[in-house]
């Protein structure tokens, strides 16, 4: 099983830069992106960011609805 996708940790790795350099974002922020990134990444088995669709975006809050309902 994939554990990443490597267009898509050259996107990140871009996204990064731009929240740290260019929004001003604290060290601590842009971990906090990264992290709900990676949890995303994990739920939609690490497909590529290219092929998004809103669908994805609606079935992962779902998750973390059901993520939240049973703590």
């Amino acid at each position: 099983m994939a554990t990443h996708n490597a267009d898509n940790e050259r996107i990140k790795r871009r996204y990064f830069v731009f929240l740290k350099e260019a929004k001003r974002q604290s060290e601590d922020s842009v971990d906090a992106v990264a992290k709900a990134l990676a949890r995303f990444e994990a739920a939609t088995r690490y497909r590529d960011f290219k092929a998004f669709h809103f669908e994805q975006a609606v079935a992962f809050k779902k998750h973390l609805a059901e993520q939240n309902s049973l703590t």
